[in-house]
């Protein structure tokens, strides 16, 4: 299976919080919406232009809406930052994403494995592979995090694959 090329950093990270708490359809339907709205050009300059009920007439909470102002503002304000994440530590794009209102560590780790195509990364907050490797390893329900990510160190530099592994075989 090829694994698709990844969208901009900008347009993945838009999608990553519209997505966030939303059926894949409705996150699709509202993602097309706000597509067309911006006239196809989903950029950061672009995205600044409108206002927050811009975003709310196409199906975007007020939240999001805000969230979605605020990641375009962290990538207008600081181009040299936001527009060379892949030539940055893994450390340094958690730090510089979470840093934007709605992304978190799960949404940073997500980018990282799935934007910038990294062979390392180990989303321990991620509740399928938690499980998956509980039933992998046949662990306790009540593993701590500390020790799965102790498991997860054998897998090691290559835990993103280990992981789609996970999520594969568990039905993630």
């Amino acid at each position: 299976m090829a694994i698709p090329a990844p969208a901009s950093p900008f347009e993945s990270l838009v999608i990553a919080i519209i997505s966030q708490q939303l059926s894949v359809k409705a996150a699709a339907t509202i993602h097309k919406r706000l597509v067309e709205m911006l006239d196809m050009d989903v950029s950061p300059n672009n995205m600044l232009q409108h206002a927050l009920e811009d975003f709310r007439s196409v199906g975007v909470s007020r939240q999001k809406g805000s969230y979605l102002l605020d990641l375009a503002k962290h990538f207008n304000d600081s181009p040299e930052i936001y527009n060379a994440l892949e030539s940055r530590s893994d450390e340094d794009i958690i730090a510089q994403l979470t840093a934007v209102k709605g992304i978190g560590v799960w949404t940073a780790q997500m980018f990282l494995m799935f934007n910038l195509l990294r062979e390392d990364v180990f989303p321990v907050d991620d509740l399928g592979i938690r499980n998956g490797m509980i039933k992998l390893y046949d662990l306790p329900k009540e593993t701590s995090k500390k020790e799965l990510m102790s498991l997860a160190e054998k897998w090691a530099p290559h835990r993103t694959v280990a992981c789609r592994y996970v999520w594969q075989w568990y039905g993630a």
